[in-house]
């Protein structure tokens, strides 16, 4: 007896569509492993969905709204419009973070121009390995 073990790819490579066009209605399912290539989801409804592990490439999230959501371990990368044939990135509009634990988090090369940092716990944040706090302190001390 021979055992053909497929690759991740091949095995992808191998699955047919089988969801047609219009709305659907998935409950109480498990699609784990599922691929969506060139989907339009705008508008659809998740609650209390799985998706850990999941990978996002090329994505419009705009207008989103996300809450309950635990998102320790997620990478954020290439965020905001894609550049135009010169290279140079528009601005995006404001993208506003509340009420959320970000507690050991790294930004790095982020434009953070104009940002607002309002009622936080700075305890321990540095920019650039120097604390925020001593920052405030010094400018205090020197502007009263």
């Amino acid at each position: 007896m021979y055992v053909i073990m497929l690759d991740e790819n091949e095995r992808m490579a191998r699955m047919k569509p089988t969801i047609k066009c219009g709305k659907q209605l998935a409950e109480h399912v498990n699609i784990s492993g599922s691929r969506f290539l060139d989907v339009d989801l705008s508008g659809a409804d998740f609650d209390n969905v799985n998706l850990s592990k999941t990978r996002f490439h090329d994505i419009n999230l705009s207008d989103i709204q996300v809450s309950a959501v635990q998102i320790g371990g997620a990478t954020f990368k290439h965020i905001g419009p894609p550049p135009d044939k010169d290279g140079r990135q528009a601005r995006q509009r404001p993208v506003m973070f509340e009420q959320a634990t970000l507690c050991d988090s790294t930004f790095r090369r982020v434009d953070m121009s104009n940002v607002k940092i309002i009622d936080c716990n700075i305890q321990g944040m540095t920019i650039d390995s120097i604390l925020v706090t001593d920052l405030l302190k010094e400018y205090k001390r020197k502007n009263g």
